[in-house]
């Protein structure tokens, strides 16, 4: 019963999402149609004009839309500065900056699910442990711009402005109202549970240990981990948790252990949110191949879901490896194979933290020595 109320509200939370967004399309439209229909000097439609002036509005659109992630991930910075945070990672879309040793620098990754992403180490010694402004330091930007942007409207009224308007709420609303996976939901879960609320700055330590100290997967593996025994293993915290481990089995290119543990979350999937699910697929594919124990259904299976094929065409170093031997494995193509061992290497340093490049790194050494690919140069 429990279940049925907690999938009935998601629905339902849905669907207002829903219904704002094409509200908000729908008003643009409206207005765009009423205040600025190109005619003809015969008071017809002019087609053409209509079709640069919808072409424009797209383009600005767009363009408004990544400026509202930046305005949202930028409120996340604000917002953890004023509580104490320390920044370690900035990203929009797949190009981002991270700080390792005082120096800032450049990676490219993604994480499907998210346009952006904003990391920031809690402060130490805080029994408060703050982290209400901080999530929702990115609503609170979108919706203050937006705020500010109506005012001027009032002013000038633009249709850009009111694009840049509309946009805004909708950024507020579908980050604030609690889903699947948003700031809205975390806070929520934190708000509800002192057990979230470990979970939640101890992967904020993990994140920050893995960036700024050299941190491998193995050695958070040994620390003690708080799992959550309320909810279930495929929770986000208890699934960034099993995740560790397995990344940690990885590591140590202990592929049966990590097999299993991935068998067991394949099986439940459907339960985990996207940019962790994904994640789960690639390492499962990953050990299936380089292990030879798929069954060539089950690897068809993996390799068809749409997330993962998307996932597939990214360029970053994680990816380029296991597209490296599904090349090699599934479809004989060694030359093909060894393109992409090369591409994943080239990408090791852009990968956001050194656990990620440890992990990989030692993937690519046992992939060299399988596929027997000669040497190469660290």
């Amino acid at each position: 019963m429990k279940t049925h109320i907690k999938q009935g509200l998601k629905q339902l939370g849905a669907i207002l999402v829903y219904i704002i967004v094409l509200g908000g399309v729908g008003f643009i439209g409206y207005r765009l149609g009423m205040e600025s229909t190109p005619l003809t000097e015969e008071g017809n439609l002019d087609v053409g004009r209509l079709l640069i002036r919808i072409g424009i509005v797209m383009v600005i659109t767009g363009v408004m839309i990544d400026g509202h992630v930046i305005i949202h991930e930028l409120g996340h910075l604000l917002a953890g500065k004023l509580s104490g945070y320390t920044f370690m990672l900035f990203r929009i879309g797949r190009f981002g900056l991270i700080k390792e040793d005082s120096q800032f620098k450049t990676i490219l990754f993604t994480m499907s699910g998210t346009m952006g992403q904003c990391l920031m180490h809690p402060p130490e010694n805080n029994d408060r442990r703050p982290y209400r402004l901080y999530l929702l330091g990115g609503v609170l930007a979108n919706g203050i711009t937006a705020l500010i942007a109506g005012a001027f409207y009032l002013i000038y009224p633009s249709e850009y402005i009111m694009i840049f308007i509309v946009i805004g709420v909708m950024s507020a609303t579908m980050n604030g109202i609690p889903l699947s996976f948003n700031d809205g939901k975390i806070l929520r879960k934190l708000g509800r549970s002192s057990v979230a609320q470990d979970q939640f700055f101890q992967q904020l330590k993990w994140n920050g240990e893995f960036v700024r100290h050299n941190k491998t997967y193995s050695e958070a593996a040994e620390d003690q981990m708080t799992f959550n025994p309320n909810e279930p293993v495929t929770e986000q915290f208890n699934i960034y948790n099993k995740l560790i481990e397995i990344n940690a089995n990885l590591e140590q290119k202990n592929f049966k252990r990590a097999e299993s543990n991935l068998s067991d979350l394949y099986d439940q999937r459907s339960e985990i949110i996207p940019p962790y699910r994904i994640e789960i697929l690639r390492e499962y594919v990953y050990c299936l191949l380089i292990e030879d124990s798929g069954t060539p259904e089950l690897i068809e299976r993996i390799l068809s879901d749409k997330l993962l094929k998307s996932h597939l065409k990214m360029k970053q170093a994680d990816v380029c490896r296991v597209n490296c031997v599904i090349a090699y494995f599934v479809d004989n193509d060694r030359t093909k194979a060894k393109r992409w061992y090369d591409l994943a290497r080239e990408h090791l340093d852009k990968l956001p933290t050194y656990a990620d490049k440890r992990v990989n790194t030692n993937l690519l050494d046992h992939i060299e020595t399988v596929m027997a690919f000669g040497t190469h140069n660290n």
